[in-house]
């Protein structure tokens, strides 16, 4: 069954998804990576699910944000400290979301993400957690901040192609909608 998709709520669900797992992967990576390495691979994987989210919502190819993808995971390599990659992660994601996956010659939508990063980067880069724990509602506070890019631009729901191929549950809905609206 194809059902609508709702960016907010789907990116405030993928975010606590990538709070909960990101120690998982830090810890499965820290036996592979010395140093730091393993968080700003963890780091990249959240960014890395969340630009394919953003893709697959505008009907983009997933390789469209292989390039952006692949210079921040190089860029994990070469960094050495966790507030510059986490700022760098916040700007490649804005390159994802507003060049690639919705792109609009709109000024306001550079000033859109240019307060989303300032948003969700300062915290972090002032109040650098010193351990893996607090990292969770970390991530999970990221992308309840990205998740207003949608409040703002008023992407409500991304809708399927075939309207027969919806939900039985969410048609039913629409129709007892309908006719409560009619009394």
């Amino acid at each position: 069954m194809i059902t609508s998709q709702h960016p907010i709520r789907t990116t405030l669900f993928f975010g606590l998804i990538c709070g909960l797992s990101f120690i998982p992967f830090k810890l499965a990576l820290g036996y592979l990576l010395p140093g730091s390495k393993p968080m700003y691979l963890a780091l990249w994987l959240s960014v890395a699910g969340y630009s394919l989210l953003l893709s697959r919502w505008n009907k983009k190819s997933i390789l469209s944000s292989g390039f952006p993808l692949l210079l921040l995971l190089v860029m994990s390599f070469l960094v050495n400290s966790l507030a510059t990659y986490y700022l760098l992660s916040l700007v490649f994601l804005s390159w994802i979301r507003s060049e690639i996956c919705f792109p609009n010659p709109d000024g306001r939508k550079l000033i859109v993400e240019l307060l989303l990063c300032i948003l969700g980067g300062v915290p972090v880069v002032v109040f650098t957690p010193a351990f893996a724990s607090a990292w969770v509602p970390g991530i999970w506070m990221f992308f309840l901040i990205q998740a207003l890019f949608f409040a703002i631009f008023e992407m409500k729901a991304i809708a399927p192609e075939d309207p027969y191929q919806t939900d039985l549950f969410e048609r039913a809905g629409r129709q007892a909608e309908a006719i409560l609206s009619d009394l």
